[in-house]
């Protein structure tokens, strides 16, 4: 006799895959990631208008999508989460802060729900593994601000070119910042992913903005071929706002707030807002934060909930973007062990000394394709993304 499961263990299956659609099965796999935080429903909406008209069309797609829903408890509740970030718990796993360490009652409601999600990711990539063409990860997501729709990449090769043609900003490098992250998880996987913020949480266009991005991935990959009008309208809905260019961002400040409790934006700052230098920007435990540096405000913290207060951003060169396709491409990898305070630990990973190796530092490695973090005051880890 046939083992069945228990009715709401089969239940949080079906909830889980929030749809999906299959074809030819040589076509890429498209897995769209939506209510990573409870409180950004846009995703959702998105896919379910999707879902619909593409249920109801006869015309077979080449290949397969999956929508796969995240902190659904957090989704029910619409709360950006019960316990713990959802989309910053990602590089815990096997190390010395994994939940699974702790005892059962002290972990997170996140932790399993991420368990469920890597499971769920698991079994996509192992039933297609073979037959598809590519595996392709969306992550949608929405800010607490007013803004434009913009990509957000981990820089690889792969990673630019996945994101490369849509009429939006696109913020390189999002890992050295916010660590913990999906798309990060996924990346070192193996896999491209990337990352679609739509707008402010409850505003009918970052529906309108999520649904036309993902008509257009679904056209890009070869899964489903839009009309040239259609395709030309979904780019009229993504197009920026406010003279906002459509082009590369590094982020070059980032401030962590300890308390989002005690952590207040002044009001009227939108995404990509420009600011100069010494502009009074928020209030932190009573103490005015005035910008470090000139650029354009990035994702200002309006709810509190969240340890990121504000980033800075600058545009990228189009001549550094050509360079560094060039260069992480060519011998200059094997060269970095021989730069002043560099030390080699691992086959792609090296410590740098900032107190012997001073200028250019993140430049260079950026340039090659490498991750920077702050290891202590005086070193960075640098391994190749």
């Amino acid at each position: 006799m046939q083992k069945t499961e228990p009715k709401q263990q089969q239940e949080k299956k079906v909830e889980r895959i929030r749809w999906s659609k299959s074809g030819n099965k040589k076509g890429p796999v498209l897995v769209l990631f939506v209510g990573i935080h409870g409180n950004e429903p846009a995703g959702m909406y998105a896919v379910d208008r999707i879902a619909k008209r593409l249920s109801g069309d006869d015309e077979p797609i080449n290949g397969t999508v999956y929508a796969v829903t995240g902190n659904i408890e957090a989704v029910k509740l619409g709360i950006r989460f019960l316990d713990t970030d959802l989309n910053r718990l990602w590089e815990r796993f096997n190390t010395s802060q994994d939940f699974s360490i702790r005892r059962a009652e002290n972990r997170p409601a996140e932790y399993l729900e991420s368990l469920e999600i890597k499971k769920t990711v698991d079994h996509i990539i192992d039933t297609h593994s073979g037959t598809s063409s590519d595996f392709v990860f969306i992550d949608l997501h929405t800010t607490s601000s007013q803004s434009c729709g913009f990509i957000l990449l981990n820089d690889t090769l792969e990673n630019r070119d996945l994101a490369k043609g849509f009429p939006v900003p696109q913020i390189l490098g999002i890992e050295e910042n916010i660590q913990g992250t999906l798309l990060s998880y996924i990346n070192n996987l193996g896999f491209k992913a990337i990352g679609f913020e739509a707008g402010a949480h409850n505003a009918e266009v970052s529906v309108i903005r999520s649904e036309a991005f993902l008509w257009l991935v679904l056209d890009k990959l070869g899964i489903y071929e839009l009309s040239e009008e259609n395709r030309i309208r979904n780019r009229e809905l993504l197009k920026t706002e406010n003279g906002v260019p459509a082009t590369y961002y590094e982020i070059v400040h980032h401030k962590i707030v300890d308390d989002p409790q005690r952590f207040e934006m002044l009001d009227g700052f939108q995404n990509f807002d420009q600011i100069e230098k010494d502009m009074p920007l928020a209030y932190e435990h009573g103490n005015l934060i005035k910008a470090p540096r000139s650029g354009r405000i990035f994702m200002p913290l309006y709810q509190k909930v969240g340890n990121d207060g504000f980033l800075i951003v600058r545009k990228v060169s189009a001549f550094w973007l050509t360079l560094s396709g060039y260069l992480r491409k060519s011998f200059f990898h094997t060269l970095l062990k021989y730069l002043p305070g560099v030390t080699q630990v691992g086959e792609h990973s090296y410590e740098v000394n900032l107190n012997v190796a001073r200028f250019l530092v993140k430049d260079i490695f950026h340039l090659l394709g490498y991750r920077v973090t702050q290891k202590d005051e005086d070193t960075l880890i640098c391994y190749r993304r």
